[in-house]
C-alpha cells in the first residue's frame, strides 16, 4: 500500500495498492472501499480498477489537520488495511471546489466563483500539441468552466455542414464499434481524461464532465443498459470526485431520444436520469455540482433535490434566466446560447455582437452563461474548436474576458435586476441597494437617462466608472452626485459606488 504522509488541503490524496491475483472480471470480482475519520466524521470512497494489478482510492481532504482510514474489501489482502496523513494549509490559489451560494456560487474558502464558461467537448483525446494550444485559449480569455464530454462525439450537424468524426485512440470499453462490453472498462481511457482534468486544475479551471450524450456512431448511447450506466458513473466517481475542480453534468441534451422505428423526438424516457442523478448525490463524497442539460427544443429539466443548478440551452439569455431563477430558487447557467461561427447551422453561426449581447443579458439576468465557437477555416469542417478544441479565433474571447473583469469588480452576488433601469431593449441593470449599481447599454437611447440613488432630499456622491465594452476600454473614471446624467449610448457599462466620508 502506497500514499503519502501529507496533503494539501482540496488537492488529491491517494492511495495505490497492488493485488497479487489476476481477475477474469476486476470490475465485477473485487469490491474496495475506505473509510476516511476525522474527529468525529467519517466518509465512505469507493476504490477503482486502473489496469494490470493497480487498484487506488482516492479522496479530497476538506479541512485541515489528522485523517485516518480503513479499507474494507472481500479481497483479504487489501481488507483492514489502515494508515493516516495530514492535511495541510491549502496554498494561494487553492480555493477548493467550487459550492453553490443560493444562486450564485463560491468556492469553498468563500470567495465568489464568477461562471465564464466555454465549450470543447471532445478536446480531451485530440494529439497534444492540439490539446496545448487548447488550454492556452482557455486561459488567454480567462473561461473558468469547460463544458467536456467523456465519451467520443460523432455528428455532421443538420446539413452535413460539419464532420466530427475523428475515432479516440482507444475506446472507453472492451470491445469494438458497436459490439462493447460495458461491464469492462478500459483504465486508459479514463486515465488520459483525468490528465486533462488535472490540467485544468493546475489552471484552474473547472472541468464540466457530462456523463452522457446522444450524439454517437459506435453504439456507446444506445447500446448502455442501466446496469452499465450505473457502473461506469460508479466508476467516474471513485476516479474524479478527488478532484476539486470537478462538476458532474448528466447529459448533453437528454431529452433526445428516437421512436422504435428510428424516428428522432424528444422526451424523458431515454434514461433514468433521477437514477442517474441521485445515484450521484449520495455516491460523491463531495458533493460537487450537479445539473442536467436540454435541446432548446425542449424544456430545462424539471427541478430536482439532486440538482444544485440549472444547466439550460436557449437564445433567450434574459428573460428565460430571470425565470428559471425564480422558479428554480438556485443558480442558472445557459450552458448553450448558440456558438460563434460560420457553420450553416443555425446554433453555429452567430456573428461576434449577437453573442457579446447574450452573455451579459445572462449577467444582468443574474446568472451566468457558457460560450462556444464554430468557425470552419479554408473549409476544414473537422476541427472545430466547440468540439475539437485548437485556437479560438472569434471576436468574442477578449469582449467576454474584460465582461468577467467588470462583473468580479462588482458586488455581483449581492445585486439584483434593478427594474427602475431596465427596460428590456436597450438598457438593463443590477443594483445593491443605493449603494452600487451596474448599468450596461446595447443601444444608443438619446434623451433617456437613468435613475439611482436614495431621493431623500440627500445628494450623496458615487465613484462612477465608465467602460466601452466593446473595445474593452476604461474610458472614464470620476466621482459624480446623484443627479448626474449618463448618455445611454451603445456598448457601454456603468458602474457606480455609493462613497462615504471617513470620519
Amino acid at each position: 500500500m502506497n500514499y503519502s504522509k501529507t496533503v494539501e488541503r482540496w488537492c488529491v490524496f491517494e492511495i495505490e495498492l497492488e493485488s497479487a491475483t489476476t481477475f477474469a472480471k476486476p470490475f465485477q470480482d473485487v469490491r474496495l472501499e475506505a473509510y476516511f475519520r476525522k474527529d468525529q466524521t467519517s466518509q465512505k470512497v469507493y476504490g477503482f480498477y486502473d489496469g494490470g494489478s493497480t487498484w487506488k482510492i482516492r479522496f479530497m481532504p476538506e479541512e485541515e489537520g489528522t485523517y485516518s482510514f480503513k479499507l474494507s474489501s472481500n479481497q483479504e489482502e487489501f481488507n483492514g488495511l489502515t494508515g493516516a496523513f495530514e492535511s495541510t494549509k491549502a496554498q494561494k490559489d487553492n480555493h477548493g471546489p467550487v459550492q453553490i451560494n443560493g444562486k450564485h456560487f463560491n468556492y469553498a474558502d468563500e470567495t465568489p466563483f464568477f461562471v465564464m464558461g466555454t465549450t470543447a467537448y471532445a478536446w480531451t483525446y485530440r494529439p497534444e500539441e492540439i490539446r496545448q494550444q487548447t488550454l492556452e485559449s482557455f486561459s488567454k480569455y480567462g473561461f473558468n468552466k469547460i463544458r467536456m464530454l467523456v465519451f467520443p462525439k460523432y455528428y455532421r450537424g443538420g446539413v452535413n455542414d460539419v464532420n466530427v468524426s475523428y475515432d479516440p485512440p482507444v475506446f472507453p470499453f472492451a470491445g469494438q464499434s458497436n459490439d462493447f462490453d460495458f461491464q469492462t472498462l478500459l483504465p486508459e481511457y479514463f486515465q488520459n481524461y483525468e490528465e486533462r482534468v488535472k490540467e485544468l486544475m493546475r489552471l484552474g479551471i473547472e472541468a464540466d464532465v457530462i456523463l452522457f450524450h446522444p450524439y454517437d456512431c459506435w453504439g456507446i448511447d444506445r447500446g448502455m443498459q442501466q446496469e452499465d450506466e450505473l457502473l461506469y458513473v460508479k466508476y467516474m466517481i471513485a476516479r474524479l470526485a478527488a478532484f476539486r475542480n470537478v462538476w458532474w453534468s448528466l447529459a448533453n441534451e437528454f431529452d433526445i431520444s428516437e421512436t422504435l422505428d428510428g424516428k428522432f423526438c424528444i422526451g424523458m424516457d431515454h434514461k433514468d436520469w433521477d437514477l442517474i442523478g441521485t445515484y450521484i448525490q449520495t455516491n460523491d463524497p463531495h458533493n460537487h455540482p450537479r445539473s442536467n442539460h436540454n435541446i432548446p427544443l425542449g424544456s430545462a429539466y424539471p427541478k430536482r433535490d439532486w440538482m444544485t443548478h440549472v444547466s439550460y440551452q436557449h437564445p433567450d439569455t434574459y428573460t428565460l434566466l430571470l425565470e428559471l431563477k425564480n422558479d428554480y430558487n438556485m443558480p442558472v447557467i445557459n450552458d448553450e446560447y448558440q456558438y460563434e461561427g460560420n457553420i450553416k447551422d443555425d446554433w453555429g453561426n452567430s456573428d461576434a455582437a449577437t453573442t457579446v449581447f447574450r452573455h451579459w443579458l445572462s449577467a444582468m439576468a443574474g446568472g451566468y452563461a457558457s460560450h462556444g465557437e464554430v468557425f470552419k477555416i479554408e473549409g476544414n469542417d473537422q476541427d472545430l474548436f466547440w468540439s475539437y478544441g485548437g485556437t479560438l479565433v472569434g471576436e468574442s474571447g477578449p469582449r467576454l474576458k474584460f465582461m468577467k473583469q467588470i462583473l468580479e469588480s462588482c458586488s455581483y452576488q449581492e445585486m439584483v435586476r434593478d427594474r427602475r433601469n431596465s427596460e428590456g431593449h436597450h438598457y438593463f441593470a443590477l443594483h445593491k441597494g443605493i449603494e452600487e449599481y451596474l448599468f450596461f447599454f446595447r443601444y444608443d437611447l438619446p434623451g433617456k437617462g437613468l435613475w439611482y440613488g436614495p431621493y431623500d432630499g440627500t445628494e450623496p456622491e458615487y465613484e462612477a466608472k465608465i467602460y466601452d465594452v466593446w473595445n474593452c476600454e476604461l474610458i472614464e473614471e470620476k466621482v459624480i452626485k446623484m443627479g448626474h446624467r449618463f448618455p445611454i449610448k451603445e456598448w457601454t457599462a456603468v458602474h457606480l459606488k455609493r462613497i462615504y466620508d471617513i470620519l
